[in-house]
C-alpha cells in the first residue's frame, strides 16, 4: 500500500512537470484533488482486490453448503417414498386377500390421493387362485386367469421369494421391464410395458386364505420424477431464483449401475435416461430390464469412490475441474452424493439400496467477480466523489464570499422576484462586484415591468378581438345536408352517436338512452323517430318525473268516464296517444314501484288498461326511454324494477357529457348564438377570442343546455357585436354560497340550528332570512314560497325558479339548504321531498 501512495505522488508531480499550464489553470479545488485522488484510488482498489479474495472463498463456502443439502433432501425424499411404498405394502398384506378385497382397497388407495401403484398381486402358494392387479388409467383392471401366460416375465417366478421373506419384512427388487396385456376398446391386443421396482412381502395365511406371496410395483419414473422435482422450479428447497447452468441427479445401486438422471420435471411421463450422467465416463450401457442403465469403468475413481462410501452409509462433496464438452462457462462444479436407505426388516437396521449424486455447475463465483468489479468501480467513483465534497468544503472557506453572492443570484428564479443584494462581508472586490450586480438588476427590473405593460395590453387587446369562425359554420353547413341534422357535432363521440342513432332507428325495438342533464336525450327520441319507419306517426313525450304518481298512471294508461270524481271524460293516455308511433318516457327512473309494474305489464304484453276500465286495449307501441342517473345503482338500492330496466334496454345509447368533447364548443357556440339572435333581436354577433377561451375551459356540469342558456344570456347582455369574455356569465359567476351564519348556536347533538329573533315567539320563528344567509338569487327567490307552504320537491324548485333551470343545479340548491339547516331530505329515489326545519 505505501507504494501505491508513493506512485500516486509521482503521477502528481510528473503531472506539473509536463503539464504547466494545466496546473496554472485550475483552482484549489482542482490542485487538490490532482494532489490526492492517485492515492485514494490506489488504496481503494487494493481495497477491493482483498475483499473479493474473501468473498470468493465465502461464495464457495455457502455453494457447497447448499449442493449437499439439496443432495441430502433429495435421498431423504426417496427414503421417504420407498417408506410409504414398505407401508402400503403391509397394509394390503395384513387385509383379505381375496380379489375383490384388494380390488376395494386399490381403488379406494387411488381415490384417496395415494401413490399410483402400477400392480398388486397376490400368489398363493398352494391351492386358491392368485389376484393380478393393474392400473390402467385411474381405474384398476384384474387380469383374467386365461391371460396369465401372456404375462411377461411370468409372474409365478415370484414364489420363489417366499422362503426368503421374513415375517413382516419388505423386499425390494431392483428396476426391470414388465408387460401386460392392456385391451381397449379400440384395440383389443393392446400391451403395456414399464420399467417397474416391485416391493415384496410374505402372507402367513389363516383357516380359510393359503399362505403366499404379495407384491405391488411403481414405475421408476415415479422415483426419477422426485430427482426431476428437486432439480425444478416447483422445488420445496427452491427459495430463491437460480441461473440457468446444467444441474442434474441420478441414483446408482449399489453395483455401480446407473439406473436414471433427473429430467424436465414438466414432462414426467418421459422414458428413463442417463446421457447427462454419462458425460465424460466410460464404461457399459444397458443391462436387462432397463436399457438406460450406465456403468462407469474402474478407472473413473471419482465415481467409485462415491459408490463405496456409498455402500459404508457415508456421503460427500467433491469440487471437480471442469470439461469443455458442457461449455458451461466455469472452470470446475460440484459432485455430491448421498446413501439411500430401505428398512427391509423392521427388526433390524435400514439397508442401503442405493445412492443419489448431484452434479452442480453454478456461474455464481463468476458473476461475483463481475459484481465485484462493478462495485469497485462504483466504490472508486464514490471515493472520487467524497474527496471532492472534502475538498469543495475545505475551499468554501476561502470563496464564502463570492459562493454566497452567486447564490443569491440562483435564488432569483423569476424576473419579478428579483431584489437587491446586500452581502454581510466588506472588501473593495466584494463591495465592487455586489454593486455592479445591484445596477443590472435595478435595469432589469424596470425593464421587465415596461414589457409585462406591454404584453398585457397586447393580451387585452387580442382577447377582445373577435374569432374567426368560418370553419365552425362551414361544419354547421355540412352538417345540414348529414343524415341526422338535428345532432350537432364533429368527433368520434357524435358520430359514435349518430351511427347508434341509425341502427336504433332501423330496428323495432325499445330504446334506453342514458345520459347526464342537458346532454339532449330528448333531441336523440326524436331523431330516432324521424328516421325510423313510424316518422309519419305520433311522437309522444311523458316527464316521468314532472308528475306524480296518480297523475303519471293517468297520463300514460288514460280514464275512462266516472273512473274518479274528477273523470267527466273519457281520457286517451300516452300509449293510445303514440299508437303506432314512438312514446318517450323521460325521466323513466322517476317513476314510483306502482308506475314501474304498471310499465313493466304494458311492455309485456303491449296492452293497457285505462283507469276505471274492464277492458284491455292493444297498443302499438315503441318505447324509448331516457334517465339521467345510473339505473344499476337504483337497482341496488331497490328503487328500481331490474326486469323493467333489462325490458328497456333492448339497445343502449349514451349521449357523452359537454366536458368529455370540448372541441365541440365553438361548433355548438356558433350554432346556437345563430339562434340567440333570433331571441335577442340581434344581428351578426361575434365571440371574441377571450370569450371563447372561458366557455372551452368551463367544465359545464349542466352540459348543452348550460351552454344554450349562457350563449343566450350572452347575446342579450352583449353591449357591442362581439361579445367580450366579461359578458360570458357562467353559472359560478351568479353569487357564492357562504358559510351558515355565526349567530347560529349548535344544540345538544353539535349540529347547528337558525338563529331565531329575540322579538319573536317560538311558534312563529322561522328557520332562516334569505337577506342574513348568503343564499343565491335563485334561492332567495324561492324562499318565501317554500317556507308558505312548508316542503318542496326537486321538480317544484325548478318551476319556482323558472322551470329551465338544470337537475343538477337545483339538487345542489337544495342541498344547499339542507347543509344551512333550513331543510331537512326525507324520503329516496322519486319521493325524495325538503321539508323546512321548524323551531
Amino acid at each position: 500500500m505505501p507504494s501505491r501512495i508513493v506512485a500516486g505522488n509521482w503521477l502528481s508531480n510528473w503531472v506539473r512537470k509536463h503539464f504547466p499550464w494545466l496546473v496554472r489553470r485550475l483552482g484549489l479545488r482542482g490542485k487538490l484533488l490532482l494532489a490526492m485522488m492517485p492515492s485514494i484510488v490506489g488504496i481503494l482498489l487494493f481495497t477491493g482486490w482483498a475483499s473479493y479474495k474473501v468473498s470468493d472463498e465465502f461464495i464457495e463456502i455457502a455453494l457447497s453448503r447448499t449442493v449437499r443439502q439439496n443432495t441430502l433432501a433429495v435421498a431423504h425424499e426417496m427414503e421417504q417414498y420407498l417408506e410409504g411404498c414398505r407401508t402400503d405394502l403391509l397394509f394390503f398384506a395384513g387385509g383379505r386377500t381375496d380379489a375383490d378385497s384388494l380390488r376395494d382397497a386399490f381403488n379406494r388407495l387411488l381415490k384417496a390421493g395415494g401413490k399410483p401403484y402400477f400392480e398388486l398381486c397376490y400368489l398363493p402358494a398352494t391351492g386358491g387362485n392368485p389376484v393380478i392387479l393393474v392400473r390402467q388409467g385411474d381405474a384398476v383392471r384384474e387380469i383374467a386367469p386365461e391371460e396369465l401366460d401372456r404375462v411377461r416375465p411370468s409372474l409365478f417366478s415370484e414364489l420363489d421369494r417366499l422362503e426368503s421373506l421374513k415375517p413382516g419384512g419388505v423386499a425390494v427388487s431392483e428396476i426391470f421391464e414388465v408387460t401386460y396385456p392392456m385391451p381397449t376398446q379400440e384395440s383389443a391386443n393392446r400391451y403395456r410395458t414399464a420399467n417397474v421396482v416391485r416391493f415384496y412381502t410374505a402372507c402367513p395365511g389363516n383357516g380359510t386364505e393359503p399362505p403366499g406371496v404379495m407384491f405391488m410395483s411403481v414405475e421408476a419414473t415415479n422415483l426419477r420424477n422426485l430427482l426431476s422435482w428437486y432439480n425444478s422450479r416447483k422445488s420445496p428447497l427452491w427459495a430463491f431464483p437460480r441461473s440457468d447452468e446444467l444441474r442434474f441427479s441420478y441414483f446408482f445401486n449399489n453395483d455401480g449401475w446407473i439406473l436414471f438422471q433427473s429430467s424436465d420435471y414438466a414432462k414426467g411421463n418421459g422414458k428413463l435416461t442417463t446421457f447427462l450422467a454419462r458425460e465424460g465416463f466410460d464404461g457399459s450401457l444397458g443391462k436387462p430390464g432397463n436399457a438406460a442403465a450406465f456403468r462407469p469403468n474402474e478407472k473413473h475413481t471419482l465415481y467409485w469412490d462415491a459408490v463405496a462410501s456409498v455402500r459404508e452409509g457415508g456421503s460427500g462433496l467433491s469440487r471437480v475441474k471442469e470439461t469443455a464438452s458442457f461449455e458451461s462457462g466455469v472452470d470446475s462444479h460440484y459432485f455430491s452424493y448421498a446413501p439411500v436407505l430401505f428398512r427391509a426388516d423392521p427388526s433390524g437396521p435400514p439397508t442401503i439400496c442405493g445412492g443419489v449424486v448431484f452434479v452442480d455447475r453454478s456461474q455464481l463465483p463468476i458473476i461475483a467477480g463481475y459484481k465485484n468489479m462493478d462495485v469497485m468501480l462504483f466504490v472508486t467513483i464514490g471515493g472520487i466523489v467524497v474527496i471532492s465534497i472534502l475538498i469543495f468544503l475545505f475551499g468554501r472557506i476561502l470563496t464564502k464570499p463570492v459562493r454566497e453572492l452567486a447564490m443569491c443570484m440562483d435564488r432569483l428564479n423569476s424576473l419579478e422576484e428579483m431584489e437587491e443584494i446586500d452581502l454581510p462581508y466588506r472588501g473593495y472586490d466584494i463591495t465592487v462586484l455586489q454593486e455592479s450586480i445591484n445596477n443590472i438588476i435595478r435595469r432589469v427590473k424596470q425593464q421587465v415591468v415596461e414589457i409585462q405593460a406591454k404584453d398585457e395590453a397586447i393580451l387585452n387587446v387580442n382577447n377582445r378581438e373577435p374569432i374567426s369562425l368560418e370553419r365552425e359554420r362551414e361544419l354547421l353547413m355540412e352538417n345540414e345536408l348529414s343524415r341526422i341534422p338535428e345532432i350537432v357535432g364533429v368527433g368520434a363521440a357524435t358520430a359514435n352517436l349518430k351511427v347508434n342513432i341509425l341502427k336504433a332507428a332501423q330496428v323495432e325495438v325499445d330504446v334506453l338512452i342514458a345520459g347526464e342533464t342537458g346532454t339532449g336525450k330528448q333531441l336523440v327520441a326524436e331523431a330516432i323517430h324521424a328516421h325510423s319507419s313510424r316518422a309519419e306517426k305520433p311522437f309522444v313525450s311523458i316527464n316521468c318525473g314532472a308528475l306524480d304518481e296518480n297523475l303519471l298512471l293517468d297520463a300514460l294508461f288514460g280514464h275512462v268516464k266516472g273512473a274518479f270524481s274528477e273523470a267527466k271524460d273519457d281520457r286517451n293516455g300516452a300509449f293510445i296517444e303514440a299508437d303506432g308511433g314512438i312514446l318517450f318516457l323521460d325521466e323513466v327512473q322517476s317513476a314510483s314501484p306502482k308506475v314501474q309494474q304498471s310499465l313493466l305489464r304494458a311492455l309485456a304484453s303491449r296492452k293497457i288498461k285505462p283507469l276505471g276500465s274492464d277492458r284491455e286495449v292493444t297498443v302499438d307501441v315503441r318505447i324509448l326511454a331516457a334517465t339521467n342517473v345510473d339505473i344499476p345503482s337504483l337497482i341496488e338500492d331497490n328503487t328500481f324494477r331490474e326486469d323493467l330496466y333489462y325490458r328497456l334496454k333492448v339497445i343502449s345509447i349514451n349521449t357523452p357529457a359537454l366536458r368529455d368533447n370540448r372541441e365541440n364548443i365553438p361548433l355548438l357556440s356558433v350554432y346556437y348564438l345563430k339562434q340567440a339572435e333570433a331571441l335577442a333581436g340581434r344581428e351578426h354577433l361575434d365571440l371574441s377570442k377571450g370569450a371563447l377561451a372561458k366557455l372551452v375551459s368551463h367544465d359545464w356540469p349542466g352540459n348543452v343546455r348550460e351552454l344554450v342558456n349562457c350563449i343566450t344570456r350572452a347575446a342579450v347582455m352583449a353591449e357591442t357585436d362581439v361579445i367580450q369574455p366579461e359578458e360570458i356569465r357562467l353559472e359560478s359567476d351568479f353569487g357564492t354560497w357562504s358559510a351558515p351564519s355565526q349567530s347560529d348556536d349548535p344544540d345538544r347533538n353539535g349540529s347547528s340550528r337558525p338563529a331565531v329573533s329575540e322579538n319573536t315567539s317560538s311558534a312563529a320563528a322561522q328557520p332562516a332570512s334569505p337577506e342574513d344567509s348568503g343564499l343565491n338569487p335563485r334561492q332567495k327567490e324561492a324562499w318565501d314560497v317554500i317556507r308558505r307552504q312548508g316542503t318542496v320537491t326537486r321538480k317544484q324548485y325548478q318551476d319556482l325558479v323558472g322551470g329551465n333551470l338544470p337537475t343538477r343545479t337545483a339538487i345542489y340548491d337544495l342541498q344547499d339548504f339542507v347543509k344551512r339547516g333550513v331543510l331537512v331530505k326525507k324520503g329516496k329515489g322519486p319521493s325524495t321531498r325538503y321539508e323546512v326545519v321548524s323551531d
